[in-house]
């Protein structure tokens, strides 16, 4: 939403000390304590401040310019919280995060300059909240009781710390929270009818109506956010509505205009040279939905090649991605494991180079801004000991160089070395849980397969010679059926509700349409969410052999899936004799498949916290039992 500020300096602690360090070689009696910044000087520089949400770039890296000149260079300066701002959003400007995080904590308000004091609230926690994908809730509190000391204060930055609830509540996917402080946001920005805000309201709201799935508020929007687009001259937010546009048009499922529009976006960013990985990956992603598997290949081939044109390195894992599906989808499995590995490689390369650059960051901080703060700290004596200070300086700041060399050399050694076995490690397990997996699936194999054999025997032994054939046919569909299925981790429930019908069939035509059955999915989108395959088939084969095996009365089986803000449930009921069964057994045997069942959800989902579960037992009014499966959910 706001603009985005890096994470805080993980060494301030270091750079505190060296200028701290530099800074007692002075003479105490030649300190003076610093001045508040006037509030006449307070008026502008908010004003300025505020100017920048309608304002260019570039403009804004002027204005920024202009004000650090306009603060007089002597000893307080270093002090003036507006400096530390100023100079803070400099860096911002630069994409030097590390930097700016430090000087921004370096920010110390006069217990009179309300403003300002919540405008350093805003950027210290917009920098927390833009580093989570979601926000935790003491964060959210703080920010909250921010929220409550700007409003008490009447401070004018209110809107932006409002503005940052609502990004909190949007990473905690709370849309009606996030949709209630974007109000208040908009409400309450001084310059609310500036068409460069509005623009910018439309286009946070057509975010919050996606969120939201309703076609009807995202139609309302996007045709604002153009209006506005085109009435402040913005060729590129004109362009970004045809993504908008892109979006309504793929919950509408119109597969084809999506495609045209979100054609219409890269074709802009190719024309101004501002083309992106997101821009392929959109286009590619368009094509896929639209059943174009060949184009969305084409596609995620001309983003490859144009990354490894590219002077920086660009994360290719996603584009891989979706190679991999739209080769699934073209049939041409070869390729498709090949994209996967690639995919799956680039992902650890990541990991690697995300911590290489962590370290090579600081390294480059300790030799360049911990100096410039050692010489702006000793600039800052007086002429009388100029002399002493700047030898003492020079001798100081050598010694710090070659010890933070030294050490900094030492400890990238380490750490990589460090790394390299940890991913070698995590890549072992990796594969060793993938082989688990599929042990504990296919377990469930022999298992299903002898107990139908076992009903085939069952009906050749009484001479039924019609049903027995007819078993066997539906019997053999049915296991083509599950040998395609268990091919994967996860399978569609669509497809897993399907193979449940046709076991649950053949079952029927065993007991002579012993029992009823009934599968109810309510509103739930049974093509998108996944399941493991052959998860819900051994409960329902015990609800059928040990529930309706011995009773004189209609069996009835009822196979219930709904969905939870964070989990799927599946309820699997009979009104057989199932309890009484478990009771009575003799052998005290526990049932293989739901020991294979728990293997499985243990493999699949609860390595770092419990996320599946099941729960079973006899129902608590009438006769039967009953089985609660929870899992988290997935989506193709």
């Amino acid at each position: 939403m706001s603009t985005i500020f890096r994470q805080t300096i993980k060494a301030f602690g270091l750079l505190y000390l060296f200028c701290f360090v530099t800074s007692c070689q002075v003479n105490d009696q030649q300190k003076t304590a610093p001045k508040s910044p006037q509030p006449g000087q307070d008026s502008l520089y908010i004003a300025t401040v505020l100017s920048f949400d309608t304002s260019s770039q570039q403009r804004r890296a002027e204005k920024i310019n202009e004000m650090l000149a306009s603060i007089p260079q002597t000893p307080q300066r270093d002090s003036n919280p507006w400096y530390n701002y100023f100079k803070a959003y400099q860096y911002d400007l630069r994409k030097s995060a590390d930097s700016s995080a430090q000087f921004y904590h370096l920010m110390n308000p006069a217990p009179g300059q309300t403003d300002l004091l919540a405008l350093k609230d805003y950027v210290l926690f917009n920098n927390a909240i833009s580093n989570f994908n979601i926000a935790k809730a003491e964060l959210v509190s703080q920010t909250m009781s921010a929220v409550e000391r700007a409003e008490k204060n009447n401070s004018v930055f209110v809107y932006r710390l409002y503005d940052l609830l609502a990004k909190a509540y949007y990473n905690n996917a709370n849309i009606n929270k996030s949709i209630e402080y974007t109000q208040k946001y908009y409400t309450h920005h001084p310059f609310k009818d500036h068409p460069a805000i509005r623009q910018r309201y439309f286009d946070i709201c057509f975010m919050l109506a996606a969120q939201q799935s309703n076609p009807g508020k995202m139609q309302a929007y996007l045709d604002s956010a153009r209006a506005f687009a085109r009435l402040i001259n913005d060729s590129l937010a004109l362009a970004r509505t045809y993504d908008y546009e892109s979006q309504v048009y793929s919950i509408e499922q119109e597969p084809a205009k999506a495609v045209e529009s979100q054609r219409k976006y890269f074709n802009y960013l190719a024309q101004h040279g501002q083309l992106n990985k997101i821009a392929f990956n959109n286009l590619a992603t368009a094509f896929t939905r639209n059943n174009q598997p060949d184009s969305a290949i084409h596609y995620y081939q001309l983003c490859i090649e144009w990354a490894n044109q590219q002077t920086s390195n660009v994360n290719l894992q996603p584009v891989y991605e979706g190679l991999h599906e739209s080769y699934k989808k073209k049939g041409d499995y070869k390729e498709a494991l090949a994209a996967l590995h690639h995919a799956f490689n680039i992902y650890g390369a990541n990991k690697e180079n995300i911590e290489a650059a962590k370290i090579e960051e600081l390294h480059t901080q300790y030799q360049t801004e911990k100096k410039d703060q050692a010489i702006a700290s000793l600039q800052t004596t007086n002429n009388l000991n100029r002399k002493i200070i700047n030898q003492q300086r020079w001798i100081f700041v050598t010694i710090c160089c070659l010890l933070i060399a030294v050490a900094s050399y030492g400890y990238v050694a380490y750490r990589q070395k460090l790394l390299k076995e940890k991913n070698e490690r995590l890549a072992t397990e990796n594969k060793r849980l993938i082989l688990e997996q599929k042990t504990r699936q296919m377990q469930l194999n022999p298992h299903f397969i002898y107990n139908a054999i076992a009903n085939l025997q069952g009906l050749i032994s009484d001479d039924k010679k019609y049903e027995a054939n007819a078993y066997l046919v539906a019997f053999s569909k049915l296991m083509r059926d599950i040998l395609e299925l268990n091919r994967n981790d996860l399978v569609t429930l669509e497809d897993e509700a399907r193979s449940l019908k046709n076991y649950i069939e053949l079952q029927q035509m065993r007991y002579e349409n012993a029992f009823d059955y009934e599968i109810e999915d309510g509103d739930l989108d049974s093509s998108e969410l996944l399941i493991p395959p052959m998860l819900i088939q051994p409960f329902v084969e015990n609800s059928i052999e040990h529930g309706f095996k011995a009773i004189d009365y209609k069996g009835s089986l009822i196979i219930r899936f709904r969905e939870e803000p964070t989990r799927l449930v599946i309820t699997i009921e009979d009104n057989g004799s199932g309890a009484k069964a478990v009771v009575q057994n003799p052998t005290g045997k526990k049932s293989l498949s739901r020991i294979i069942t728990q293997e499985r959800l243990n493999v699949l989902f609860n390595q770092q916290s419990r996320q599946a579960w099941f729960e079973s037992g006899p129902k608590t009014e009438g006769t039967g039992f009953f089985t609660v499966i929870y899992l988290p959910i997935q989506i193709a």
